[in-house]
């Protein structure tokens, strides 16, 4: 497990060095391109967000009916100690941590 924890602190470093940088992907091979990632794809009301919700094991997204996650979305996740307040961040706003999963 140590490994683990170890592996998702160094993507979570690179993750943060490639938004400083501004390496979001773009033309070519980039080091944003080479960290692990998710995808979801589906129709309307499919459970797109359900299972990135279940990967995770917390309620975060927006709930309605209708569309209500209507574009991608960069999550990152960041393993707290024990004790430690739980956090999400989202790559549009970045070092804003959103602490209330009920919202």
């Amino acid at each position: 497990m140590a490994t683990m924890t170890s592996l998702i602190g160094l993507i979570n470093k690179i993750q943060r060095a490639c938004t400083v940088l501004g390496d979001h992907g773009g033309e070519g091979m980039s080091l944003w391109e080479a960290l692990p990632t998710v995808a979801v794809v589906g129709g309307q009301s499919s459970g797109k967000s359900s299972v990135l919700e279940s990967v995770v094991g917390r309620d975060f997204l927006p709930r309605g009916s209708g569309i209500v996650t209507r574009r991608p979305l960069v999550l990152q996740l960041h393993k707290t100690d024990d004790g430690q307040q739980e956090y999400a961040e989202f790559l549009h706003a970045s070092r804003k941590r959103f602490t209330d999963f009920g919202k």
